[in-house]
C-alpha cells in the first residue's frame, strides 16, 4: 500500500458529538463539541469514546465509566455529575448500534484512494469502484464489479461476473461464487460461501444419482450479513432470494431456491431445506430447522431446535422443543402425546 494511503487508513477518525448524533435525530446535551474517536462498553470506554446504559442495573458502571459521552434511558433518575455529554432516548442500545454503525462507515471512508495488494489477482474486465480495497491473496475473476468503498480481504475469491453494492464486505477466504448479486451494505464473514451448487440429484434405474445442473444464482438486498461458514446455495433454474436487511449467524446453510423477506433474522446452525420461503420480520433462533417446499408467515417466532414440517400460515411462536429427560419417562411421554394426552398425564401416570 502507498505511503500516503496506509497513512489515510490509519488515521483515526474523530467527529464531534453532534456531527454524530444529529444525523440520527437527537440532541445532544452537555458538550455537543466533545471529539469522539471511538466507542465501547461502559467498563472500557475512554474520554474520547462513547458509549451507552442499556439497563438500570448497571448504574454503577455508569458511575465508574470514563466514556465521553454515554446514551441514557430517559427513566435513569440522574446522571453522573462528571459526565462530559449524553443523549437520552428511550432506546440507548438501538442508537447506540445506529451510532456505532454510522461511525464504521464514515471511518471506512477516510481511504480515499481504491487500493489492491500486488499478491492480488484481479481480471483486467473486472471493474472496482472509487475507494475499494482488495487485500492479500485475493482473486476477482472477469466482469466481476464492486461498488465503491468495498473491502475484499484477504484470500477471498469473487467469482465471474459477481456484482458487488457499495461499501459491501467480503471476510477474509469468503467466497461468491459466479453470477452472484450482492446489495449495498452488505457483510458477509469469514469463511462464507455464496452461490455453491444446490444439492439436486435424480436417480436413474440402477440407483446411481445423476446430477441436476444448478444455472440459478443467489440474489441479496442492501445491509444483509451473513455469518461465518454460513453457506448459500445458487437456485436451480431460478435464484435463491434475500430480502434487505436479512441477519444471517454463522454456520447456517440455506438451500437452493430459498427465499429470505425482508429484515429476517436467523441464529446459528440452522437448517433449511430447497425451495422454503420464510416471510418478513421473522426470527428463526439456533438449531432449528425448515422443510423444503414450506412457507412461512411475516413476523412469524421460531424457537430453538424447533423442525418446521408444515407450512405456518398465521404469525406467532412456535416451538417444538422437547426437555431433556431420562429416556424411559421421554418415551412414554412421547407415546402419549401421539395419542393425544398431555405431557403432564404423562408424568402423573409415571409417577403413580
Amino acid at each position: 500500500m502507498p505511503l500516503e494511503q496506509r497513512q489515510a487508513a490509519s488515521k483515526p477518525l474523530s467527529l464531534s458529538a453532534a456531527e454524530l448524533f444529529s444525523p440520527l435525530g437527537f440532541e445532544v446535551q452537555g458538550d455537543a463539541s466533545l471529539a469522539l474517536s471511538g466507542f465501547s462498553s461502559l467498563a472500557r470506554a475512554g474520554q474520547q469514546d462513547f458509549s451507552f446504559l442499556g439497563n438500570a442495573r448497571y448504574r454503577q458502571e455508569l458511575d465508574l465509566s470514563r466514556a465521553g459521552l454515554v446514551i441514557l434511558p430517559k427513566a435513569l433518575p440522574n446522571k453522573p455529575p462528571t459526565l462530559k455529554a449524553w443523549v437520552v432516548c428511550e432506546d440507548p442500545y438501538l442508537l447506540f448500534a445506529k451510532a456505532a454503525g454510522l461511525f464504521v462507515q464514515k471511518r471506512q471512508s477516510l481511504v480515499p484512494q481504491t487500493f489492491v495488494h500486488p499478491t492480488a489477482v484481479v481480471s483486467p474486465s473486472a471493474r472496482l469502484g472509487e475507494g475499494c480495497q482488495v487485500h492479500a491473496q485475493a482473486v476477482i475473476e472477469q466482469d466481476a464489479e464492486l461498488g465503491s468503498l468495498s473491502v475484499v480481504a484477504a484470500g477471498a475469491f469473487i467469482g465471474q461476473g459477481v456484482r458487488i453494492g457499495a461499501a459491501t464486505h467480503i471476510g477474509p477466504r469468503g467466497v461468491i461464487q459466479a453470477g452472484a448479486q450482492l446489495g449495498a451494505r452488505c457483510l458477509v464473514h469469514a469463511g462464507a460461501v455464496i452461490g455453491a451448487d444446490g444439492f439436486g440429484f435424480a436417480r436413474d434405474h440402477d440407483k446411481v444419482w445423476v446430477k441436476i445442473p444448478q444455472v440459478g444464482s443467489v440474489v441479496l438486498g442492501d445491509d444483509v450479513e451473513v455469518g461465518a461458514n454460513t453457506t448459500i446455495d445458487r437456485g436451480t433454474f431460478s435464484d435463491t432470494r434475500l430480502g434487505n436487511g436479512v441477519k444471517l449467524d454463522n454456520l447456517i446453510q440455506v438451500a437452493h431456491n430459498v427465499e429470505i423477506g425482508d429484515h429476517t433474522a436467523i441464529a446459528g446452525c440452522v437448517g433449511i431445506a430447497g425451495s422454503a420461503k420464510i416471510g418478513r420480520f421473522c426470527q428463526i433462533a439456533g438449531a432449528a430447522g425448515v422443510l423444503g417446499h414450506l412457507s412461512i408467515a411475516d413476523f412469524t417466532v421460531v424457537g430453538p431446535m424447533t423442525l418446521i414440517q408444515s407450512s405456518i400460515t398465521e404469525a406467532g411462536t412456535y416451538v417444538g422443543v422437547f426437555p431433556a429427560m431420562e429416556h424411559r419417562r421421554w418415551a412414554k411421554a412421547a407415546a402419549r402425546i401421539r395419542r393425544g394426552v398431555s405431557v403432564k398425564s404423562a408424568e402423573d401416570t409415571s409417577q403413580a
